[in-house]
């Protein structure tokens, strides 16, 4: 039997934050996140400190507004075999995509000044991806097969942050917040396949589940500046719990035997009820940064912990990942910046066609640009306003379910069959940030 090519489109959209994929639920939030690839926990200084140190907030400035977003990103995707048949056929598996999406605005104010209080929203996809594959036996086989099979699938989180952050000294600041959490996952499979032109047996799945919920997570931090050059950042958030979870879900398939009629069978799911689910895991994390007149160099570790929510089909392990960058002052105005991170998958193993575990390891590389050196204090006039631009690249492998088929008709007529995955990403993320 020969083989036909068959069409990959694979995507992992989370269009995310430091490290894309649908790993950690990271955001780009501020410039300097954007710049060194999320390495701030110990000296963040834009709004991003909602997100990835409360603390961090005492030390902005008066008034600020800071809108990050991933301008373009563009992903490359290999995974031979995605669809496959007993008798030896596979599909080829490349594909690549497009995609921008706003990642986050936050606002800070002073009521006193060694108070800060600030708001923020974040868009965190943690899984965004669309599989849509075929594959076939040579026209000349004795009994040609031909099967499809696509997967879109989307987890989004949003979260509205509020966050109260305490001066305390020059040396040491406290912050903590509570973000309401709104999460969703929508997801449609369909697996359709037939044996000698339907004569042979032919058989159609679909699956369609749209999930809904919110919730809330607590948060907190510090940073401590033991001597003016060196500052000690470490921050914890709870797991996102979701109070109500509503479900809807349809599966239907249809399978025609050789010689028989078809035969049908449905499920249905439409519940709204109360729920304590966990949908993003607890984490900790751990920052270290110098700090001189020509910039800061920083590097952090963040621990994520295990979580297992039964009803929405999470069973995360325990992952660490690495953050490290700085941001390096060329003029009053110009700075410089770059980062290296990783983003490792917290799947213990794909369980679903078209689940993956894919590790991710990638840098960034930036420039942000000025109208003044610095935003203007309280009381004091003028107007500032940072724009950054920051090139991101990573390369992911591991694995994804994909699906293969038996040579003759069965029901079920195919098994989850894990292969190989390539991913390259690239991307722009821009920030802006005005202090007034």
């Amino acid at each position: 039997m020969g083989r036909t090519s068959g069409a990959l489109v694979l995507a992992f959209l989370a269009v995310t934050s430091t490290a894309k994929a649908g790993n950690s639920e990271d955001v780009v939030a501020g410039s300097d996140v954007a710049l060194t690839g999320g390495a701030v926990v110990a000296n963040v200084h834009t709004g991003g400190a909602l997100w990835y140190n409360p603390a961090g907030a005492a030390q902005l400035d008066a008034r600020s507004v800071d809108l990050t977003g991933a301008v373009l990103s563009y992903t490359i995707a290999k995974a031979p075999g995605a669809l496959s048949i007993q008798s030896g056929e596979q599909s080829q598996g490349d594909f690549s995509a497009t995609q921008a999406i706003p990642r986050a605005l936050t606002f800070v104010a002073s009521p006193r000044p060694e108070l800060r209080w600030g708001l923020g929203f974040f868009f965190s996809r943690s899984i965004s991806r669309f599989l849509q594959d075929t594959v076939a036996t040579a026209s000349g086989s004795t009994e040609p097969s031909e099967f499809f099979a696509s997967a879109d699938a989307t987890d989004s989180l949003y979260h509205v942050s509020g966050v109260v952050a305490w001066k305390k000294s020059d040396k040491f600041l406290l912050g903590g917040g509570l973000d309401i959490v709104i999460a969703t996952r929508r997801l449609t499979q369909i697996v359709s396949g037939a044996y000698a032109d339907g004569q042979g047996g032919a058989v159609n799945q679909n699956f369609n589940q749209n999930i809904s919920g919110g919730g809330l997570q607590l948060k907190g931090g510090l940073q401590w500046a033991p001597i003016k050059e060196v500052r000690i950042g470490w921050m914890a958030s709870t797991p996102s719990y979701l109070a109500y979870t509503n479900n809807e879900t349809t599966a239907t398939q249809t399978s025609s035997p050789p010689g028989s009629p078809p035969e049908f069978q449905g499920s249905q799911i439409d519940q709204l009820s109360g729920a304590w689910a966990g949908v993003e895991q607890a984490l900790t994390r751990l920052g270290l940064a110098y700090l001189g007149g020509w910039g800061w160099i920083e590097g952090d570790l963040i621990v994520r912990f295990p979580l297992r929510t039964a009803e929405l089909g999470i069973d995360w392990k325990t992952t660490a990942n690495l953050r490290l960058g700085g941001v390096f002052r060329i003029t009053k105005r110009l700075r410089l910046g770059a980062g290296f991170f990783t983003d490792l998958s917290p799947e213990r193993q794909p369980g679903a066609f078209s689940d993956s575990q894919i590790d991710f390891y990638g840098l960034t590389v930036g420039i942000d640009f000025a109208n003044r050196e610095k935003p203007p204090e309280k009381g004091e006039d003028g107007f500032y306003l940072a724009f950054a631009a920051a090139f991101r690249y990573s390369h992911g492998s591991g694995t994804i379910a994909g699906l293969l088929f038996p040579s003759t008709f069965q029901d079920p007529s195919a098994q989850l069959n894990p292969v190989g995955i390539k991913v390259n990403e690239m991307g722009v993320n821009l920030a802006v940030k005005a202090g007034f």
